[in-house]
């Protein structure tokens, strides 16, 4: 078994048969046939099923093609890392943040990236940790500016905390409960949450604690969204409530037509931190990236545009 033929063979998934992925890769389908059948002597086992309308894998084929793509971007990234440190700073980083991180961090830090580093690629996911953090544990993300969930287990991680995530309750301006004070007058609210339900470190989790510590069972959950825009699209366009982060009301475009309710209790901040993996190292240029993330999130807190961190 080969590189060369683990990246024709995930290749030839990706273009979805030999012909397609011979005329990308501007070889000749009979190398590329013959590169997969020595593929498929070396796993002894059939890696397509090949019918009439075309090819797909078989169970040993697509356990191979999870493994291929992680053996090929480990790779990439270790060629990758090296030449950075020969003094050849091009290279890319896939960075993953979550919206807050998104809004405060991510413009400062990209011009000073791009300013550093000219022939720099910066690769940008925005998410939840329920999304982050497996992308960080599979490698398809070099690093994460996400919220930490209680209990994170941080097997395999480093991680660098920058500031709290400090969730609010929010609803329209002119919800009914607007000026509501109290849990109890909440409770046969339809809710909305950022994130899935069923994920750990997901937004929505502080809906459930609210509820949980002042004396009260589940909240009704009508909606559950992962993108931050939607989300106050749809709060600011009906009587759903939803729970979203205090640090997105210093952004004037995002706080249109939204209210923060007054509840007494205080929900439960969560850390908000950069993650990486502990092994393999990250490359030269992630390196100088988690720097900067770290140095603009003690910028932008000294100014007050994020919380601190509390000693």
């Amino acid at each position: 078994m080969t590189l060369q033929q683990l990246r024709d063979f995930t290749a030839i998934v990706a273009h979805g048969g030999v012909r397609a992925a011979a005329r990308e890769l501007g070889v000749s389908q009979a190398g590329l046939t013959k590169s997969v059948a020595r593929l498929e002597e070396a796993t002894q086992a059939e890696l397509f099923l090949r019918t009439s309308r075309g090819i797909t894998l078989t169970a040993v084929g697509e356990t191979l093609l999870q493994h291929a793509l992680a053996i090929l971007r480990e790779c990439d990234r270790a060629e990758s890392s090296l030449i950075q440190l020969r003094g050849d700073l091009a290279g890319k980083v896939e960075l993953g943040v979550s919206p807050v991180a998104s809004l405060h961090l991510l413009p400062a830090v990209t011009a000073e990236f791009l300013r550093r580093y000219p022939l720099g690629q910066l690769s940008v996911v925005q998410g939840m940790s329920h999304s982050l953090v497996p992308m960080i544990r599979s490698g398809h993300l070099d690093v994460a500016v996400s919220s930490l969930p209680d209990a994170f287990d941080t097997t395999g991680l480093n991680t660098i905390p920058l500031f709290p995530t400090e969730p609010v309750v929010v609803g329209r301006k002119s919800h009914p409960l607007a000026n509501s004070r109290s849990v109890n007058d909440l409770l046969d609210c339809h809710w909305m949450e950022s994130g899935m339900t069923d994920r750990f470190g997901a937004p929505g989790s502080s809906v459930g604690a609210m509820f949980s510590e002042a004396g009260f069972g589940k909240p009704r959950i009508a909606v559950v969204c992962d993108s931050l825009s939607d989300t106050i699209l749809l709060v600011t366009k009906s009587d759903l409530l939803s729970v979203l982060p205090a640090a997105i009301f210093t952004q004037n475009f995002l706080q249109s037509g939204l209210v923060v309710l007054p509840i007494e209790r205080p929900l439960k901040t969560f850390p908000t931190a950069v993650i990486h993996r502990a092994t393999p190292p990250l490359s030269p240029l992630a390196v100088s990236l988690v720097g900067m993330l770290v140095s603009y999130a003690k910028i932008r807190t000294k100014v007050g545009s994020l919380p601190a961190n509390k000693s």
